[in-house]
């Protein structure tokens, strides 16, 4: 619809939760020249200069910079849903820093990775065993933490997973151990003979009770999303073998990166762009389409940021999966073969439940409608782009606060060691103490896949 006609129902009291294009199979070719002209004019469409517009978003400084615009609005009391009370800043800011000291009492704070979530000790002893050179170690581990970033969105409240020595791990921490655990079976691999490895064809041929057998799904331990990630896992088999510049062409793989980056690097080191590329482009199609058809992955629309004649203005690029694996990537390179990845400052905070979180409780956000709390939301409704955006900004001002506070420079403290130190932990903790199943404080529908 015209922006009149959504002022017009907005303005009326009506709340409009998400803006919807039209996929581009519904628009008839009679109607493509009225429509490209009105789309110009100011009507919410991202259907013009298409490839313009997902070159810019999958740009890293797009997420700041549209993140930026919704914390304007916020400032000045415009968002939909939510207002912000900085003054509450010191909550979040004293909660992060009691977190990093209880978890790293010395301040010297490791990458925020998946390798976290998985035992030191395994880590160490899988590593030791793998008669191979450094270079194929570290193949391995990107193998290994490509699977299993991807299947780390959100589990849900009721599902665990039960270790071989009888632990019960929920959340991030039951789905590494559940991924490792099929990464060492060899469920992505098609080699029998190395079964530590993860292999397009193999990837191809997951399905879904392959993987419910691996998470151990059931009646009575449900996990979220199940068909989602399924699909994720195939996508990525058939990306694998698309890129063959970024994962090799007769044995197409995650590992193959490493010998992308070793190729780009210089004097021990490789720069973050690289790295993005690399990610960004030979991923990129195993996103889900969204509902309109023509956005694909952690891309979302705000109607407020629409700027009349630039199709794309409206749009808010988190890339939370992509940066994850990335920041996981960083730690692979670093621990493997002692590669180093310049110009870190440019990935931003994590955009997901357990920072957002950090600062709902903490009273920093206020939802203008507290019942919403009450309620699940679709991940693309404009009240959760809100909380993401603001969560983006925010984590950048928590790490300035907690520096001065620390008296460390970003050298010491970066964002990275922000995140694992302090935030998401102090986002659980918080959750813990606010309701008694430590849930988010928003809830988020989802379909195991992009958050």
């Amino acid at each position: 619809m015209s922006n009149e006609k959504y002022e017009a129902i907005t303005g009326a009291g009506i709340k409009v939760m998400q803006r919807v294009d039209l996929p581009e199979d519904f628009i008839k070719a009679s109607m493509r020249v009225e429509l490209d002209a009105k789309i110009a004019s100011g009507y919410h469409s991202d259907t013009l200069d298409r490839d313009q517009v997902a070159s810019e978003l999958m740009q890293l400084a797009a997420t700041r910079h549209q993140c930026g615009r919704i914390y304007g609005l916020a400032k000045e009391g415009k968002l939909g849903f939510f207002n912000i009370d900085e003054t509450k800043m010191q909550v979040a800011v004293e909660a992060t820093e009691a977190s990093l000291r209880k978890n790293y009492p010395s301040l010297k704070v490791p990458m925020h990775s998946r390798l976290r979530h998985f035992e030191q000790a395994d880590l160490t002893k899988l590593m030791s065993d793998w008669k191979c050179d450094q270079t194929e170690k570290a193949r391995r581990l990107v193998d290994l933490v490509m699977i299993s970033v991807l299947l780390d969105a959100g589990a849900g409240q009721s599902w665990h997973y039960i270790t071989a020595g009888g632990r019960s791990l929920s959340a991030s921490e039951g789905l590494a151990r559940a991924s490792l655990d099929m990464f060492l079976d060899g469920a992505f691999s098609s080699d029998p003979a190395v079964k530590n490895r993860v292999n397009s064809l193999a990837l191809q041929q997951v399905t879904e009770e392959s993987l419910a057998r691996g998470f151990q799904v059931s009646r009575a331990n449900p996990l979220v999303g199940l068909s989602g990630r399924t699909r994720l896992l195939r996508a990525l088999g058939e990306a694998l073998e698309q890129s063959p510049q970024y994962f090799g062409e007769e044995l197409c793989r995650p590992g193959h990166l490493v010998d992308y980056w070793l190729l780009h690097a210089d004097s021990g080191n490789v720069g973050l762009e690289h790295l993005w590329r690399a990610c960004s482009e030979g991923l990129y199609s195993i996103w889900p389409l969204q509902p309109n058809g023509i956005l694909r992955g952690d891309v979302w629309a705000h109607s407020m940021l629409q700027i009349t004649g630039k199709p794309g203005s409206d749009l808010v690029p988190f890339h939370k999966l992509t940066q994850w694996l990335i920041y996981s990537v960083i730690d692979v390179l670093d621990i493997s073969l002692g590669l180093k990845v310049t110009g870190l400052d440019l990935l931003t905070g994590l955009p997901e439940y357990r920072n957002g979180g950090l600062f709902v409780d903490s009273g920093v956000l206020v939802l203008k409608d507290p019942s919403w709390l009450s309620q699940e939301v679709n991940v693309g409704t404009e009240l959760i782009v809100e909380w993401r955006a603001l969560t983006v900004v925010l984590l950048d001002k928590l790490a300035e606060d907690l520096r001065k506070k620390l008296q460390l420079g970003e050298q010491d403290l970066p964002m990275t060691a922000v995140l694992e130190g302090g935030s998401w932990h102090a986002g659980r903790e918080l959750a813990k103490r606010h309701r008694s199943d430590g849930s988010p404080p928003i809830r988020i529908r989802l379909d195991g896949t992009v958050f």
